[in-house]
Formats: C-alpha cells, sequence, structure tokens
C-alpha cells in the first residue's frame, strides 16, 4: 500500500509541473494588461496618503548638499520659501572633528560673524569646548602665585574678583554674556567707567595667562567680551588731568606738614623734589645712591611706570639743578636716597591736604606741574623728555597744561626751607620701606 502511495504522489508532482509550465507559457505570450489584476478601489485612504514633500525638505534628502554662496556660508530655504545663510567651519583638532555653527537671516550678517570667527581662530586656534571644574577663582589664585609679579593695583583687582560671586564660574563654560554682566554690575555700584575698565583689563590678562598654559577657557569669548564693553562705552580710558597746584595751596600744605612735630616722614622734602624732578612719588622712594651721576646730573629711574612693562623699565632721567640739590642734601642712611615707604608717605600727604582745605590736588599732580613748568619756562620737548623719561610725544603732552610763560618757583622759599629741612634729618635714619 505504501509503494503504490508513493508512486501515485510522483505522478500527481509530474503532471502538476507540466501544467504549470504552460500555463505560464500562454501568460507570456499575452500582453499585460491592467485589468488582469482588478483593484477594487483605487483613491488612497487617508493613513495611505503622502504629503507632497516641500522645497526646504526636499532638499535635505540624503545625497543632496545645500548650495554654498560663499565659503563657509550655505543657502537655505525654509518652509514658508524664505531664505537663510548657515555658516559652518569645521576643524579637526586632536583627532577629533569640531564645528562651529550659526543660521542668519542676511547674508551680510552671516559673512561678519565667518570673517570674524576664522580671525579668532586664527589668533587663537580652534575653540573648543572641554568642561573643567577650574574656576574663575582658582585661576586668578594661580596667577596671584605664578609668573611676573604684578602691580598693587592689579593685585587689589583681582583680589576682589577672586572673592566675589563671580569668581565661582568654570572657566571652560564663560560666556559673553556673563562678562558683560559682571562689567554692568561693578558699573551699577557707583564705580566709574575707568575704575570699571581696570578690574576687567586686569581679569582678560589673568584669563589669557591661564589660556596660554593649557587652562581649557574659550579666549575668543574674552576678546569679544571686552571689544564689545570698550564699544559700549562700559569701560572708558582714563580722563586726562589738567589739575595744577597754586602756589598759595602749596603754602598751606607745606606749612601744615612743617609745622607738624610728630609727622616724622619728610613728605615736605618728597613734595617739593616731585615738583622739580617729575617723578611719581613710587619712583622718587625707589631711587638709589648707586644710580645717581652726579657728574652728567642724570640718575637710573628703575621699574619706570610702563603701559606693558611693569617691571624692568629702567630708565637714565636727567636732573634740573634744583632736584640735584635736594638730592645730595639728603643724609645716606640706606642704599636708597629716600627710604620710605610710598604708601605712608602718600597717605600723611592727603592728610595734611584735607587738613588745609585743598581739595582734589593729588600727588601725581606734581609731576604735571613739573611738565607744564618746563614747557613754561621754554623748554623743548626734547628737553623735558630727558627728564620726565617719556619716549613718546603724545604721552608728553598729556602732562602739558601751559599757564603763563615763565617760572612761577622762582625764588620761591619752599625750596630753601627743604635744604635746611634734609640738612636735619637724622643720619642713623632706618629705612621705613
Amino acid at each position: 500500500m505504501t509503494n503504490i502511495d508513493d508512486s501515485t504522489k510522483n505522478m500527481l508532482a509530474t503532471i502538476a509541473a507540466q501544467h504549470g509550465a504552460s500555463q505560464g507559457a500562454q501568460q507570456a505570450a499575452q500582453p499585460f494588461s491592467f485589468a488582469a489584476t482588478p483593484v477594487q478601489n483605487h483613491t488612497p485612504t487617508a493613513t495611505q496618503k503622502k504629503a507632497e514633500p516641500s522645497p526646504a525638505k526636499a532638499s535635505k534628502k540624503k545625497g543632496t548638499k545645500e548650495p554654498k554662496v560663499e565659503p563657509y556660508i550655505a543657502e537655505r530655504v525654509t518652509s514658508g520659501g524664505r531664505k537663510t545663510y548657515r555658516v559652518q567651519i569645521r576643524r579637526r583638532v586632536d583627532g577629533k572633528q569640531h564645528s562651529l555653527c550659526k543660521t542668519f537671516r542676511h547674508l551680510k550678517n552671516a559673512k561678519e560673524w565667518r570673517d570674524k570667527k576664522l580671525a579668532v581662530i586664527e589668533l587663537h586656534g580652534f575653540p573648543i569646548k572641554v568642561l573643567t571644574e577650574k574656576t574663575i577663582a582658582d585661576v586668578i589664585a594661580d596667577r596671584l602665585k605664578r609668573g611676573r609679579e604684578l602691580g598693587r593695583s592689579a593685585k587689589q583687582n583681582l583680589e576682589f574678583i577672586k572673592k566675589h560671586e563671580f569668581g565661582k564660574i568654570r572657566v571652560s563654560t564663560l560666556t559673553q554674556q556673563q562678562l558683560y554682566e559682571f562689567a554692568e554690575e561693578l558699573l551699577n555700584e557707583e564705580r566709574t567707567s575707568q575704575t570699571v575698565a581696570g578690574y576687567m583689563t586686569h581679569l582678560a590678562s589673568a584669563l589669557k595667562w591661564a589660556q596660554r598654559r593649557e587652562t581649557l577657557i574659550p579666549i575668543e569669548v574674552v576678546t569679544l567680551a571686552m571689544e564689545t564693553l570698550w564699544e559700549d562705552e562700559i569701560l572708558a580710558r582714563s580722563e586726562e588731568r589738567e589739575r595744577r597746584p597754586e602756589l598759595g595751596e602749596l603754602d598751606k600744605i607745606l606749612s601744615s606738614i612743617a609745622s607738624n612735630r610728630r609727622q616724622k616722614l619728610p613728605v615736605a622734602v618728597l613734595l617739593v623734589f616731585a615738583i622739580f624732578s617729575a617723578r611719581r612719588l613710587s619712583e622718587i622712594c625707589r631711587l638709589r645712591w648707586d644710580d645717581l651721576r652726579e657728574a652728567s646730573c642724570k640718575i637710573l629711574v628703575r621699574d619706570m611706570k610702563h603701559p606693558r612693562r611693569k617691571k624692568g623699565n629702567d630708565v637714565w632721567c636727567a636732573l634740573s639743578k634744583e632736584a640735584l640739590a635736594i638730592i645730595l642734601a639728603m643724609p645716606r642712611t640706606s642704599e636708597y636716597i629716600f627710604p620710605f615707604n610710598a604708601k605712608s608717605v602718600g597717605t600723611a600727604y592727603r592728610r595734611h591736604r584735607d587738613k588745609v582745605g585743598v581739595e582734589g590736588l593729588r600727588f601725581h599732580d606734581f609731576r604735571h606741574e613739573a611738565i607744564s613748568r618746563l614747557f613754561e619756562m621754554g623748554k623743548p620737548a626734547a628737553f623735558v623728555s630727558k627728564i620726565s623719561g617719556h619716549k613718546n610725544g603724545g604721552c608728553l603732552y598729556r602732562y602739558e597744561h601751559v599757564e603763563e610763560s615763565g617760572d612761577k618757583f622762582a625764588d620761591w622759599p619752599w625750596f630753601e626751607r627743604v635744604l635746611e629741612m634734609c640738612a636735619c634729618l637724622p643720619e642713623d635714619n632706618e629705612s621705613e620701606k
């Protein structure tokens, strides 16, 4: 029974195969017709409908590229048919691809942003957003410990920022808006634009210092923030002073100093010396006997103030006959000619000035007075610059405020009185630095 069934199955399979082959041949011979596949409903349902692609979506199909209108700038079309311009700058840094990207409505703005970013990249390298836990306060603390020594005002400004809430911001996430808002906060606390400029300039310098030592800081953010603050006049340059002392004001101040027996510092001597030497108070207290050249009437002024070089700017300056006479009248009690603390002298001067009611006269104004006096005496700029130490004519003329001709200090009695004070100073006086 089993053999019969198997043979029957084989026969049926052969017949079926032959029937299928003949039927396929007949269909191949007939032309194709839609009627051969009847469709009950040709209208697609709501779920079967597909939206027609918009121009914007059509441009995003795989394998298509946005048309370039400028290097790094591609034109895009929104769903509403409006054109936009997408800037994308790519760079490979340390084997990893990084990108800067921003979209603009106007081509002009896109080009300006592109050009500014390319300039920043060329100067500072590609900005990489890498997070670090280091804060602004950490950077400032590091700067105060290492590197070239900072001036007193720079230290004070950085110490303030380090303790401020702003100092808690992580430097890697620092933004232009945060810097701008911090400057505005300083300004709103009744500081002048000139004072705020000092804080922000010292902060920017500290951040750039850290960035050059491989601290992860978006330095282009700092640069753009400073540019914006100057443009918006949140920051401002120091104002040129025109304040000059009158002889009557000087007489009041010097008389107050001379009559105060408790005043141990020779403030009157340093005041008069400043008028005849054109030296800043800090410079006066750094003058050394070894740097004096009496025969040629000149002296080496160490670490003279400079906009960039805070240390090592040593300049040989000429001495007027009055300034040299005061130096030679001083007793040699130290390596310094005037071995006194400049800060203490400045405090004592302000106390006597305020006591006699003279307003707005700073010790630094005596440098203005010295330079203006030389011009009033008819001295040429080349001669004046040798005494003042200026190398730039523009800086020199900031101090020149000529009011009359001649020497208003001719036969000034306080010059002789100061020489007598020098002779009375104790020769065993210890340095107060």
